[in-house]
């Protein structure tokens, strides 16, 4: 019908979360280092950085013993989140009924480093494929329902969050692990450094003196589950996603951030929530020039005159950018903030930048319970999504 409204999506309940990252193996140390302003980007031990420009980055020193003898890293990082989300939640489903959807940028590339350097067995280079770590996530689970692998460069951990719901609200299945992951290596990291992208300093999104990012590793998983099945405590809702691709450049933003203000008004059209209802946005941030100062500038078309009065942060300064978990940890963070009633500090911004300009929670962390929250994600090759989440 001409000028009707689409249908509002159902909102899918967040029923828990478990991570690990570099901050700290689980969602408790993960959760307090961000409120007291963790810094968790140090020099690289496990693989050799000296012909790199920048050999620092957000590294998970130990993994948890739940994971410790899993081969692929890729592998051992989710089921050591998957570990810390089962401890917080009961999978309640017939097994069939439970599906995995993860997102990553770099699925077990490291594998393929090892199989083609020291070990080209078949078992190696099947731990490379795309969709190995995912399948031996729903394995040690025990879900025997659909398991999807989403690669949408570092919006990817938002896009497989907005899979899962699809798959609940299609009926596909009744409890949707969802997340993110990624690994450092050698690979993407020499990648980063050819593209001058790392800072040889700290960190620093939305500062005057920003130079650059450094990467991390990281997973983080939701368990996702409809609406209407939820009886008991639940983390929070997620309302709306939103994806969209510009594909301006390979590696660079859209100059004027086309893809990442579509994405922002579909979540927000999804969720049918209206900008200036929004309490709280978690963004992006990586601390590169561009990079800030397009968000910025697309924040503040969306959210026009409350621009200024929104709290705005970002986690990269803490524990880097971990790719593929990036938006999948920055989802839990805002639910957490909402519980808590506290927002976590954007670590590194100091002076502020007069092209950016917004209240990115400089300092400590704010006394603030958010209910609606905006969370933002760009990636390589244009990807870009976003998610509107809901305080319990």
């Amino acid at each position: 019908m001409c000028g009707a409204r689409p249908l509002r999506p159902e909102p899918v309940s967040v029923l828990a979360a478990g991570v690990v990252t570099p901050i700290g193996p689980d969602l408790d140390a993960f959760w307090s280092g961000l409120l007291g302003g963790a810094d968790a980007l140090t020099a690289i031990e496990r693989f050799p950085t000296d012909d790199l420009r920048v050999g620092r980055g957000g590294e998970i020193k130990k993994i948890p013993a739940v994971a410790a003898g899993i081969r692929s890293r890729a592998a051992a990082l989710l089921i050591a989140a998957g570990a810390d989300l089962r401890g917080r939640a009961r999978l309640g489903a017939a097994p069939a009924r439970i599906a995995v959807v993860v997102g990553t940028a770099l699925g077990g590339v490291e594998e393929l480093e090892h199989a083609l350097d020291h070990d080209p067995t078949p078992r190696r280079a099947f731990d490379a494929l795309y969709d190995a770590p995912g399948h031996a996530l729903a394995d040690w689970l025990g879900a025997r329902g659909p398991v999807l692998t989403v690669s949408a460069a570092c919006a990817s951990g938002a896009t497989a969050l907005g899979v899962g719901a699809d798959l609940l609200r299609e009926g596909a299945a009744d409890l949707v692990v969802a997340g993110g992951y990624d690994v450092l290596c050698r690979f993407v990291l020499r990648g980063f450094d050819a593209l001058r992208s790392l800072t040889r300093e700290r960190v620093r999104p939305f500062d005057r003196r920003r130079s650059g990012l450094l990467l991390g590793e990281a997973a983080g998983l939701v368990l996702l589950a409809r609406e209407r099945d939820v009886r008991g405590p639940r983390l929070g809702r997620l309302l709306g996603h939103g994806s969209a691709s510009d594909a301006s450049h390979v590696a660079a933003p859209d100059p004027n951030g086309r893809g990442l203000e579509a994405a922002i008004r579909a979540a927000l059209a999804a969720a049918d929530v209206a900008p200036g209802d929004l309490d709280f946005v978690s963004a992006h941030g990586t601390g590169t020039p561009l990079n800030d100062r397009i968000e910025t500038a697309v924040l503040r078309r969306v959210l026009g005159a409350r621009a200024e009065a929104i709290p705005v942060n970002s986690i990269k300064g803490a524990l880097g950018h971990t790719m593929g978990a990036a938006a999948a940890l920055e989802a839990i963070m805002c639910l957490l903030a909402a519980r808590e009633g506290l927002i976590p500090p954007t670590a590194g911004f100091e002076e502020p930048d007069p092209s950016c300009g917004l209240d990115y929670v400089p300092g400590t962390c704010r006394a603030v319970r958010p209910r609606l929250m905006l969370s933002t994600s760009l990636g390589f090759g244009g990807c870009n999504a976003a998610l509107v989440l809901e305080r319990a």
